[in-house]
This record gives C-alpha cells, sequence and structure tokens, in this order.
C-alpha cells in the first residue's frame, strides 16, 4: 500500500535516525513523504521483480532517486530481497509495472535478521 507521511511524524522518525547514523556529509538526501509499505501475510509471498521508479513529491518537486529497505518484523523463513541490475528496457516496461526481458545479475541479496 503506498502512504504519505502527511502530517510528517514518519519522515521525521527517518530522518533522525539517518542524522544518528553518520553518514558522511551529502550522502543522503531528505527523506521523502510518500512511500510503500508491502506485508506478506503467507510464507512464500513474493513480488514480482520490478523497478523502482522515481515519484515526485508534487508539494516539493523532489524527486526519488534511492529505494530504502526496512523490514518491521522478522520471518522465520524467506524475507530475502535480491536487487537486480538493470537492462536496457527497464524505464519504458517500469511505466506499466513490469522489467524488460533478458537475464540479468544480482546486484545484492538482502535479507532480514
Amino acid at each position: 500500500a503506498y502512504f504519505v507521511d502527511a502530517e510528517g511524524w514518519v519522515v521525521a522518525a527517518l530522518e533522525a535516525a539517518v542524522a544518528v547514523a553518520g553518514l558522511p556529509e551529502g550522502t543522503a538526501g531528505p527523506v521523502m513523504p510518500l512511500m510503500r509499505f508491502l506485508w506478506y501475510p503467507e510464507e512464500g509471498s513474493t513480488l514480482a521483480p520490478h523497478v523502482d521508479m522515481p515519484r515526485t513529491d508534487a508539494a516539493t518537486g523532489l524527486s526519488s532517486t534511492y529505494s530504502f529497505l526496512l523490514y518491521l518484523s522478522d520471518c522465520p523463513a524467506g524475507g530475502e530481497t535480491l536487487l537486480l541490475e538493470s537492462v536496457e528496457g527497464d524505464e519504458e516496461a517500469a511505466v506499466h509495472g513490469g522489467v524488460a526481458a533478458g537475464k540479468r545479475g544480482v546486484v545484492a541479496a538482502i535479507a532480514p535478521k
């Protein structure tokens, strides 16, 4: 589900967490109020391969440049996220919710602890 942090409390908490992380100056941009939360009610649920396209905040004109993953709960099995390398045609396919055909490598594999 998509979420807009109209009151700003989620954005404020994420910005505080980024500040505490001590990232080098200029590494992290502002946190946008447009967010997407995924909930997998059953073990083995998945999200089809896709491309995270930039989103633009109508109020500020800022566009997203990064995807941020935050696991809100543990799971007894699974939970992995594979970040795939892009291939030519992904941007065009993403407009329709998909990815271009073609073999691609895994850039990073992320799993909850």
